[in-house]
């Protein structure tokens, strides 16, 4: 059986980009009715129309979430990207509510047991004490048999005070949090016991043996001992301890699994309990500090076990419940979220954290971003954390003019660096996850939250704020590029139109290159000038150099004909090669009467008396 999470039966669909279902488990085709389709397409594949219009709004990125009603239950609907993948959940609000209620009882009984116990710990303990200091002074001058007896039930009592203690009131040792090599540490527990594991073989997998983690360390050992203590003890006639410790992209995970008895089904339930012991001389208090332990320092806890083969637990240590007081190149992280901390304070404090979280995002999935970088630090620094330091400043009040002043000279530097504007979109698009990813740390650590209009209300703010810097950044992008284009525009519009005097009153225009309707006006002027400028009375314009012949090209032509015959110009055509002039007789474009045409510049001087 599987404690946790397999209490909830839920739908869960992996769909590609496109929409194209990947898997899927049974729930989900039962309660959508999917009917068969070749393409294996959702929305293809589901018949109720209310469904397949909020999907599509979830794909569009306007939400990520919404509810139907079907068979007169409200079911709860879930889209998370990871990657190039989309995972969808479907919930039963109903069941949803159930199982809170549920934990939220365990958690008042608990809670309750835990007050009487620390009353009870409290007035105990220190008269237990004062016991155990007489009975060490009358140990010195009588037998100390029987006094030893005593002794060592009063440790045991003591012991068994500050465990109720730990449990019930964990903050009593007050013991700070701190980052710390966890594989480390387990291992180091796991050498205590090696003098007791002579009859039992140890499968011991350690692959990340650099994983941190962030929390209260001595908790977090005396977990392990636990753990492994009791791994150990349940299998009295032998059989194999698992320990393995691996490390991925959610967090650090930790399984230590026994082959021993296991747990019946029935007290499965019952399993973190205070007191609650499957042993004949246990106390109840080890599995209790366990699931205390890493709920203080929020982890996560998954039991599976099996009458007659053995437990197994998992912790997960979850790189997002680090975060609260995650140490990361010598910042460290806001480590105390109350419900007075607001959102704001909490991004413009820790910009710099989920900064360096994006910036190995990018690294690991786009790293072909980063050659375009010389300095890798400058896309961090330059790009994100100003993003999330404004996006900060901004929720409460937009900050207009700070984030058009930002934009304005990412936009400017990014153009003049010819960095590509598609990868600026890129960037910015993929920072919008790393900023929701924050959002979520915030009210998972903080003991705020939000109702369904409020979420709306914050998802519209803060995605509205980054399209105000993409749409602002994308604008001063183009304009400087429009200017820098226009420049070397005008530069080219002097150069391309060279009216070459070659004798008195003649003169001769090379066109080279395609000609539209911005360059042809460029040269109708320039040449108007230049042949009311040296008065020519002559003017051959050579096209050979244009590679294409059109309707629009030959128009334009015409017009600087007129233009030029208005100041008393006559004009030679040359250069029409045999394939334009088949593409003219093809598109039916008929030489104006008044222009003069010759093959080549040679037939043309020629025809004005020019020899060479």
């Amino acid at each position: 059986m599987l404690l946790d999470s397999q209490k909830i039966n839920y739908g869960f669909i992996e769909l590609a980009s496109d929409g194209t279902i990947e898997q899927m488990n049974k729930e989900v085709k039962q309660l959508l009715l999917l009917k068969e389709d070749e393409t294996n397409n959702l929305f293809k594949r589901i018949d109720n129309n209310e469904i397949k219009t909020k999907l599509h709004e979830c794909f569009m990125g306007k939400s990520n979430q919404f509810m139907v009603s079907m068979n007169s239950q409200q079911y709860f609907f879930l889209l998370q990207k990871i990657i190039d993948k989309i995972h969808l959940y479907v919930f039963n609000i109903d069941q949803l509510n159930s199982f809170n209620e549920q934990n939220n009882w365990n958690t008042r009984l608990l809670s309750s047991v835990g007050e009487m116990s620390a009353g009870i710990a409290h007035e105990v303990r220190n008269p237990l004490t004062a016991v155990k200091g007489f009975l060490q002074l009358l140990n010195q001058g009588y037998d100390a048999h029987y006094i030893n007896i005593a002794q060592t039930e009063l440790e045991r009592a003591i012991t068994i005070l500050n465990d109720l203690m730990s449990v019930s009131k964990p903050e009593f040792a007050q013991e700070k949090v701190i980052s710390f090599n966890i594989a480390a540490e387990l291992e180091a527990i796991l050498l205590l016991f090696q003098n007791q594991l002579y009859h039992i073989t140890v499968d011991k997998t350690i692959e990340s043996k650099g994983a941190m983690v962030t929390g209260r360390k001595d908790q977090i050992k005396k977990a392990f001992f636990n753990l492994i203590k009791n791994a150990i003890e349940a299998m009295s006639n032998g059989g194999t301890l698992t320990v393995k410790l691996y490390e991925d992209h959610e967090g650090v995970h930790i399984t230590i699994s026994d082959t021993g008895v296991g747990i019946p089904k029935d007290k499965l339930r019952l399993l973190g309990t205070p007191f609650f012991s499957l042993k004949d001389d246990g106390k109840g208090m080890g599995v209790a500090q366990v699931f205390n332990a890493m709920q203080n320092n929020n982890a996560k806890v998954k039991v599976h076990s099996e009458e007659g083969n053995g437990t197994s637990f998992s912790l997960h240590f979850s790189k997002s419940s680090m975060r609260a007081a995650q140490h990361l190149g010598g910042d460290l992280m806001s480590t105390v979220i109350t419900s007075e901390t607001s959102l704001a304070d909490y991004l413009e404090r820790n910009a710099d954290f989920f900064s360096k979280e994006w910036f190995q995002y990018i690294k690991e999935h786009k790293s072909y971003i980063t050659t375009h970088f010389e300095d890798k630090e400058e896309l961090l620094y330059k790009s994100v954390k100003p993003l999330m330091t404004i996006l900060a400043r901004s929720i409460k009040e937009i900050k207009t003019e700070e984030i058009m002043d930002w934009a304005k000279e990412i936009g400017t530097r990014r153009a003049k660096m010819d960095f590509p504007v598609n990868l600026s979109w890129e960037i910015f698009q993929s920072s919008r996850g790393i900023i929701w990813n924050a959002i979520q740390s915030f009210y998972k650590e903080s003991e705020s939250t939000l109702d369904m209009d409020e979420f709306f209300m914050l998802e519209r703010k803060v995605n509205n704020i980054i399209d105000m810097f993409i749409d602002s950044f994308t604008a001063y992008y183009v304009q400087y590029k429009n200017e820098l284009l226009k420049s070397h525009r005008e530069t080219v519009d002097e150069l391309s139109v060279p009216v070459i005097p070659i004798a008195d009153h003649v003169c001769i225009l090379p066109i080279v290159g395609n000609v539209d309707t911005y360059r042809a006006k460029k040269i109708r002027e320039k040449t108007l000038s230049r042949v009311k400028e040296l008065k020519a009375q002559k003017l051959i314009i050579d096209i050979s150099g244009v590679p294409f012949v059109d309707t629009a090209v030959v128009n334009h032509l015409f017009k600087i004909v007129k233009g030029i015959k208005l100041l008393g110009c006559s004009t030679i055509l040359t250069g029409i090669s045999a394939e334009i002039a088949d593409t003219m007789i093809e598109l039916g474009i008929e030489i104006d009467s008044e222009l003069k045409t010759k093959s080549d510049l040679q037939q043309a001087l020629q025809d004005l008396n020019f020899s060479r």
